[in-house]
């Protein structure tokens, strides 16, 4: 698996992506119709956009394997005074989840954030009916900092929790290939 700034080019296939890790991961917090009806055309849209007129800071990277787009994250460098960078997207198609992809990820996030926003912190927000994604932001050490109400584009309204690392570069993939987790000096293998 190989990590890589992405383009223009990729925007199809991260909206594809996205779409197919939303259906999968959010199916019963979001609407049935919503999930199986508009959101690839939708998401075609975001990230179109995204690459056409991009943000401030924004810092967006693919995971391949064998020439297969496998995962994506898309973060914003300081876009939060207090909290620091905002990591907005991070997906992994499901065939690809407990593979280590969405860790080489967030390292990878966490390495940009650090090197350009020293002694800022990154955080993201997580549906709190999503358990298997607050576990594994839990296990890399995140500290939910907050809640809020998102009303998604077809008009549902979901909670969603801030999970926060204040020093990202504990989030760093050591040469060793362990995380620095920063809690209690304990260090989680990747698989």
């Amino acid at each position: 698996m190989g990590i890589r700034i992405a383009g223009s080019n990729d925007s199809t296939a991260i909206a594809a992506l996205h779409a197919e890790s939303w259906r999968n991961s959010y199916r019963g917090i979001l609407a049935d119709d919503y999930l199986d009806g508009r959101i690839l055309l939708e998401r075609i849209g975001v990230w179109c956009e995204r690459f056409r007129d991009p943000k401030p800071q924004q810092y967006v990277v693919v995971a391949e394997d064998q020439g297969a787009l496998v995962g994506f994250a898309c973060a914003y460098g300081n876009a939060d005074d207090r909290w620091g960078t905002n990591l907005d997207n991070i997906h992994v198609l499901p065939t690809g989840k407990r593979k280590g992809i969405g860790s080489t990820l967030i390292a990878n996030v966490a390495s940009w954030s650090s090197r350009n926003y020293p002694g800022k912190g990154l955080f993201l927000w997580v549906f709190e009916r999503n358990l298997p994604a607050r576990h594994f932001y839990e296990r890399l050490g995140g500290i939910i900092a907050g809640d809020t109400i998102w009303t998604a584009p077809e008009g549902t309204q979901v909670k969603q929790l801030r999970y926060v690392w204040e020093n990202p570069a504990e989030l760093i993939v050591s040469p060793e290939g362990a995380f620095k987790l920063g809690v209690g000096g304990t260090s989680q293998k990747r698989s």
